[in-house]
């Protein structure tokens, strides 16, 4: 995931968390260890949608929906892709229970960890892959391969950002899943039919948090 998408999670997660309104481009610099400038540069096109609110010495967010729809028109899922496959089991359960500790699941599997399933069946498995675990993903699954007679895969392992990562090598993450921001955000940009049943739950999910942050 590109710079941009880290500052946007983290404000993001500081918002439905930790219930922080006000953010500077000065301490989100510092607390990810990026430039001023290319914070400025994330905030910039937020401003344009008003999804921010700018005053002189800090900004709001202004729209919440408006921050996370731009995120994920803007995020390029398929580029974090590092390993894919077909393996023949019963159902994504068995994949899961196969998988190494550190990684952060996403899509499906991440709303089905923290929520249990009320959306639909599910049969693929996504996740982010520290850099040891994805060793031990190869080893254990092999080289990619596809189902007979199609291109479909049941395993995608993605490559997490240098903040994702840091925090699934320390299990910092709750039911090793990635935050709620981001797991609307790569819901957003899944093309299987049954995402959007996924993302209708989660929208609902968000917005009752999100309500809640904002009136506590």
């Amino acid at each position: 995931m590109n710079k941009s998408g880290i500052i946007y999670r983290h404000i993001a997660d500081q918002l439905m968390v930790n219930r922080k309104e006000h953010f500077t481009e000065r301490g989100i610099a510092r607390t990810l260890g990026i430039s001023p400038n290319t914070v400025s540069y994330a905030i910039a096109p937020l401003k344009k949608i008003g999804a921010v609110q700018l005053y002189r010495t800090y900004f709001e967010i202004a729209a919440f929906k408006k921050l996370l729809l731009f995120w994920a028109v803007n995020r390029k899922f398929e580029r974090d892709i590092v390993y894919s496959t077909y393996i023949e089991v019963g159902n994504a359960g068995e994949i899961e229970n196969h998988l190494p500790n550190e990684i952060a699941y996403t899509s499906f599997s991440g709303y089905t960890k923290l929520f249990g399933n009320d959306a639909a069946a599910y049969g693929e498995v996504y996740a982010y892959a520290a850099e040891k675990s994805l060793a031990e993903i190869l080893l254990r699954f092999g080289k990619p391969k596809e189902r007979s007679g199609s291109m479909y895969k049941n395993l995608v392992i993605l490559k997490p950002d240098i903040v994702l990562e840091k925090k699934i090598v320390e299990r910092a993450l709750q039911r090793s899943t990635v935050s709620l921001p981001q797991l609307y955000v790569d819901l957003w940009n899944n093309n299987t039919w049954y995402a959007n049943t996924f993302m209708t739950k989660l929208e609902k999910r968000i917005d009752d948090i999100y309500a809640k942050a904002i009136l506590e």
